[in-house]
């Protein structure tokens, strides 16, 4: 289990990435904590590729149950669900109570480094 480091973490099989997985491109890809308090994978490395869910990704908000590929490693991406929105699997849209909490507003595409606890100090848990 990886946890997720506030603001960036990089992904990689350079010695200065830091999820460090053989066989992949020194920096394969990161995972951004955006303005919004969503995840996000981009992808970096120009000969390889990243799948979530099967599907060819370059950028990809993260939601619990996400299931990444990249070389020959897999991995699944997990938030506790009282970070993930309210909204278990899913976040934005569907789950438990999706029919009683008005929908959030469209993501923007800025990303900032974020990270740490909610305003309750509560650690959001994020893990591959």
């Amino acid at each position: 289990m990886f946890r997720l480091l506030p603001g960036v973490s990089t992904i990689g099989g350079g010695p200065d990435a830091d999820l460090r997985l053989e066989g992949l491109h020194d920096r394969h890809g990161e995972v951004r904590r955006d303005t919004e308090d969503e995840y996000v994978y981009v992808h970096l490395d120009p000969d390889g590729t990243t799948t979530v869910d099967g599907a060819p990704v370059d950028v990809k908000p993260l939601h619990t149950g996400d299931r990444l590929q990249l070389g020959d490693w897999r991995m699944s991406f997990t938030r506790e669900e009282f970070a993930d929105h309210g909204r278990p699997y899913g976040g934005r849209e569907g789950g438990a109570g999706s029919d009683q909490r008005p929908q959030q507003a469209p993501r923007s595409r800025g990303t900032s480094p974020g990270g740490g606890s909610d305003r309750h100090g509560n650690d959001p848990g994020e893990y591959f």
